[in-house]
């Protein structure tokens, strides 16, 4: 009684400080422990970050599965505090993951290293369907990263991986420091449609995917499954000329933009067969911006439109 009459102030702070722990209980312990592991860590100038891994781990929800194609997650680790300021050494790390049993969680390795003088490395999750699923199921994957070398530190994020039954989706796989950007597209129409009359086919008759094999190369140009169209600033991103869907693009699709006396392209058109996906990629011209979508940002750096044979 006597130390709470001398230190009233500072039992009235150990009180409120003894509530709030009891009532948020070992989350907020837990967050704590984390702040003071890191800022130790940080003090011997050892630096394990990510753009989507966090200490406190993290939470994603996404609904742009469509439950029937592998789905790609990359995750990507660095050594940096920030542009100025990197670990000087090269950092061995472990890798995890855990998810339910109707899905595969496939790691594209279990282990990695982050050199110095790179400064980043990335793994990638595909999440592999073992069941039926249906609009409104949905996933839960939890991957952890943890530094072995030279300190100890644990990164990890969750993500709810929701279906949505659309016909079509997108996504970008990047990381920072990476030099192109990947955009995938997937078309799960698994018919055609007639846009041009010819033969005994009238305007907007559907045909099977077997139907179509069976036409000529010239009576197939008549027709189409998706007709995708991706248009994108050459201010941010190059298109990779050799992309085979740029190269078979549809007659006069394709636009340009004129910076420094020079035409680049910053959009086109192509058609995608039934039950099909598409890579398109795009050199950077900034390598350490993350184009990731749409786990790590809202919007997609690529404008993705497109008319389906529904």
């Amino acid at each position: 009684m006597d130390f709470v009459r001398k230190h009233k102030k500072l039992s009235i702070i150990i009180l409120f400080i003894t509530i709030f722990l009891l009532f948020f209980g070992t989350t907020f312990a837990r967050y704590i422990y984390n702040v003071i592991h890191n800022h130790i860590l940080e003090s011997r100038e050892f630096y394990f970050n990510s753009t989507v891994l966090d200490m406190n781990g993290r939470q994603y929800r996404i609904n742009n599965w469509d439950g029937v194609n592998n789905y790609v997650l990359t995750i990507d680790v660095n050594n940096q505090k920030n542009t100025l300021t990197n670990t000087k050494s090269d950092i061995s790390y472990d890798i995890e993951v855990s998810c339910p049993e109707n899905v595969e969680c496939r790691l594209s390795k279990t282990e990695g290293i982050i050199y110095q003088e790179a400064g980043t490395d990335s793994y990638q999750i595909t999440v592999i369907p073992q069941e039926e699923f249906y609009e409104g199921d949905e996933v839960e994957v939890t991957t952890t990263a943890t530094s072995t070398s030279p300190y100890v530190k644990s990164l990890s994020a969750t993500y709810f991986i929701g279906i949505e039954t659309s016909n079509f989706t997108y996504n970008i796989e990047d990381a920072v420091n990476n030099k192109f950007i990947t955009l995938n597209l997937t078309n799960s129409l698994t018919y055609y449609k007639v846009e041009t009359a010819f033969g005994n086919y009238q305007e907007g008759d559907r045909l099977s995917q077997e139907e179509y094999q069976q036409l000529t190369p010239e009576e197939q140009e008549n027709c189409f499954s998706a007709k995708v169209t991706v248009s994108f600033s050459p201010k941010e991103l190059y298109l990779d000329m050799t992309n085979s869907n740029y190269l078979n693009r549809i007659s006069n699709s394709e636009q340009t933009e004129k910076i420094n006396n020079f035409n680049y392209v910053n959009k086109f058109s192509f058609k995608m067969n039934a039950s099909s996906s598409e890579k398109v990629l795009f050199y950077k011209a900034d390598p350490t911006k993350n184009y990731t979508y749409p786990i790590t940002n809202a919007n997609s750096i690529v404008t993705v439109t497109v008319e389906t044979a529904e």
